[in-house]
């Protein structure tokens, strides 16, 4: 790793770190918040709670404006340069899941209010409160023409995977567009939004908690898409300001004051499961301080 030499040390050794094996990573996307309308946030105690028991990145940023790329970087390693939303958009290069495929490991995206597994239109439900926008795998055509896409699946058949003890390596989790607190007509306004999304968020991890997928070899992050519109402190880091959290059982809490993106959440998803890593994420720190 020669590159690893050229780094200031810091960095270096953040990431050259290692991390243990990932039984099951349930990864909850959640939308549009910067870190300050999140923490001291009363409409948000559940996320609070999580973010003085678990550890927090206190200095996550999207990687890009708006959503769309955000989700892309997190299983691409790139944004490919997108700064729209527009669904139509497709993207062509390697993916995690594609690494996954390669390496015997399993995955599903739950996607609430999908209407089935493998659902290709860009808009879903009455009120529409899915898009696929927030659908990263459906936009690449390797996945979404290809069998593989019917592992992207409705939100409730992970409640039913919870229970049988069928949950796979990575489970990526998008609730609707009132549930991630992005907000549509259709949803709560102000301090109404934010408590619904709050108590969804309670309502997925307390059902992860309590399922027995939940062992000592499991993760789950909570990462919001992006922050406001405020200075970058670096091109990867364009998409503002927000928080990630990580729940670790048996981790102490921590704060970290160290750099995080999507390419992070990717990086450290690559190192636990030894696989080769993509655009961005060899330039990143991981989430390996949170790791016991």
């Amino acid at each position: 790793m020669r590159w690893i030499a050229l780094l200031p040390l810091g960095l270096a050794l953040t990431l050259a770190q290692s991390l243990p094996w990932i039984n099951h990573a349930f990864v909850i996307v959640l939308e549009n918040r910067s870190y300050d309308q999140v923490i001291g946030n009363p409409n948000l105690p559940y996320l609070n709670d999580l973010a003085r028991t678990y550890g927090l990145a206190a200095r996550y940023y999207g990687a890009a404006h708006p959503s769309l790329p955000n989700y892309v970087a997190m299983i691409a390693g790139r944004t490919f340069g997108s700064r729209s939303d527009d669904p139509s958009q497709r993207f062509y290069g390697p993916t995690l899941v594609e690494e996954m495929d390669q390496r015997g490991l399993s995955w599903k995206a739950y996607m609430q209010d999908l209407p089935y597994p493998g659902f290709l239109g860009d808009y879903a439900g009455s009120p529409v409160l899915y898009g696929k926008k927030h659908d990263p795998f459906l936009l690449f055509p390797a996945i979404a023409h290809s069998p593989q896409a019917r592992r992207v699946v409705p939100l409730h058949q992970l409640f039913r995977d919870l229970r049988e003890n069928h949950v796979p390596n990575l489970a990526f989790i998008v609730p609707d567009l009132c549930n991630d607190l992005h907000g549509a007509p259709s949803c709560p306004l102000g301090p109404a939004l934010d408590q619904a999304g709050d108590a969804f968020v309670r309502h997925l991890v307390t059902a992860i908690l309590k399922s027995p997928a939940w062992t000592g070899h499991s993760v789950i992050f909570i990462v919001f898409d992006e922050g406001g519109y405020g200075p970058a402190p670096g091109p990867l880091y364009a998409g503002g300001r927000s928080l990630a959290l990580v729940v670790v059982r048996g981790a102490p809490h921590r704060v970290s004051q160290e750099l995080f993106d999507p390419y992070s959440l990717l990086r450290t998803l690559e190192r636990a499961w030894h696989l080769p890593l993509l655009g961005h994420a060899a330039q990143v720190h991981s989430f390996a301080p949170f790791f016991p």
